[in-house]
């Protein structure tokens, strides 16, 4: 199938936006090595900017989930478990290695949505919002970046279990505060999420 890239006059054209009020909560799950919560950089992601001449232009992204869950999924399972049965085998020392942070917002966000039916009233390809063709999301990214309006980033549908996520636009990130940094592995509720996705933690010398 043909991409479908963003048509001339796009960034004129009115953008569905979901509304994130100040004091909603996030996850995001980050390595440990790194000491800011909120850093983000500009390497190759689900909906980096797929400009490469010119670092100083790209904008970077940062990326949240609604759940814990969620964020495990696409921090450290993503396709690991892809024609696998039974229970998954992870090093506990994977999980030592990161860090589990809830991030709140303190401004309104202002994001655009690709959640049910709002890709289709914009003319986004389906294959944007599940991200299953990274050089189109990407593409599209940029254009939601340039556009008129200035949205903050974009809400949408996980991949692999539809929990909502967040991919936050750098200009935005001032508007987000962490509000409490773990351990992953004493992140509350791993257990149980652990338990829902038939992983085993391993210790493995």
């Amino acid at each position: 199938m043909t991409a479908i890239k963003p048509p001339a006059g796009f960034e004129n054209f009115p953008l569905d936006i979901e509304v994130v009020p100040a004091g909603r909560q996030f996850g995001r799950i980050y390595g440990s090595a790194f000491p800011d919560p909120l850093g983000y950089g500009k390497t190759p992601s689900r909906f980096s900017d797929p400009r490469r001449r010119d670092a100083a232009k790209r904008f970077g992204v940062l990326y949240l989930g609604e759940t814990l869950k969620v964020c495990f999924l696409e921090a450290v399972l993503r396709d690991r478990r892809d024609g696998l049965i039974g229970d998954l085998p992870i090093e506990e020392k994977e999980l030592y290695a990161r860090r589990y942070a809830e991030i709140e917002t303190n401004a309104e966000l202002y994001l655009v949505d690709l959640r049910e039916d709002h890709a289709i009233r914009m003319g986004v390809p389906t294959d944007v919002a599940k991200s299953s063709r990274q050089s189109l999301a990407r593409a599209w990214s940029l254009a939601f970046h340039e556009h008129g309006s200035k949205p903050d980033g974009i809400i949408y549908p996980s991949r692999l279990n539809g929990h909502t996520n967040l991919a936050i636009f750098d200009r935005a990130v001032a508007k987000l505060a962490a509000v409490r940094l773990v351990p992953l592995i004493g992140a509350r509720g791993l257990a149980t999420v652990i338990n829902d996705l038939r992983v085993s933690l391993v210790d493995i010398a």
